[in-house]
Formats: structure tokens, C-alpha cells, sequence
């Protein structure tokens, strides 16, 4: 059985579309019966198909959905607008991050993660 995710991509190529994050992510709405009007739940739950979706040999779309995967984190986390380059996945905290450049994670609409850093006194 395919996942939504996939499904979305197959749609796209049976209607002849043109495999891109804002095609998949409608096409992926659509199917999932998600709300597209609270834009910030629908980011989050597209961003989780992207990110638990596991590379199928027995599936056409798997290589179409991975590099659309590393497109979309390439680009949220700063990289050049046409998402060419790499991310990995971070072996610490499991986030994304730019292959090659310091550890970032997106911006999240949530309050400021809490600085865990021991703080300085003065002597």
C-alpha cells in the first residue's frame, strides 16, 4: 500500500505535473484530507511524510520523494533558492542539517529552544 506522500507523487505523474514541493505538498494535502487553511499544522504534518518516508526499492516514486525531501530541508535551512545541495541528518538530536556547514535547524514558530549552556560568572 502506498503512503500518502507517495500517492501525491503518483498523481503528479499521471497528470503529467511537474515534481515540486508546492505540487506535492497540494497534491499531498488533498489526499491526506488535511486543512491547507492552518498553513502552520499543515507545514508540520508535511514535513513528518517527508522526513518518515523510507526509501523503497519496490516503489517508483521512493528516489522522486528522497531528493524532494533534501530539496525542501536544503532550502529551509538556508541553502541556495533552487535547493541544490545536500542535508543529512543530524546523528545527535535527528534534524536536518546542510551537509558541510554548522548545524542549523529551521525556524519554528514555537518559543526559542532553552539555552542549556553552563553560564559564565565572573571570578
Amino acid at each position: 500500500m502506498l503512503s500518502n506522500i507517495e500517492q501525491a507523487v503518483l498523481d503528479l505523474l499521471h497528470t503529467k505535473q511537474t515534481i515540486t514541493v508546492p505540487n506535492v505538498f497540494s497534491a499531498y494535502m488533498r489526499i491526506a484530507g488535511h486543512d491547507i487553511g492552518d498553513t502552520e499544522k499543515a507545514v508540520v504534518t508535511f514535513e513528518r511524510a517527508l522526513d518518515k518516508h523510507a526509501v523503497r526499492a519496490d516503489v517508483v516514486q521512493s528516489p522522486m520523494i528522497a531528493k524532494l525531501r533534501n530539496q525542501y530541508w536544503y532550502t529551509k535551512l538556508g541553502g541556495r533558492e533552487d535547493g541544490d545541495g545536500e542535508c543529512h541528518m543530524c546523528e545527535h538530536c535527528g534534524g536536518m542539517r546542510l551537509k558541510d556547514k554548522r548545524h542549523r535547524h529551521p525556524p519554528t514558530a514555537g518559543p526559542p529552544a532553552e539555552d542549556t549552556r553552563p553560564l559564565k560568572t565572573k571570578p
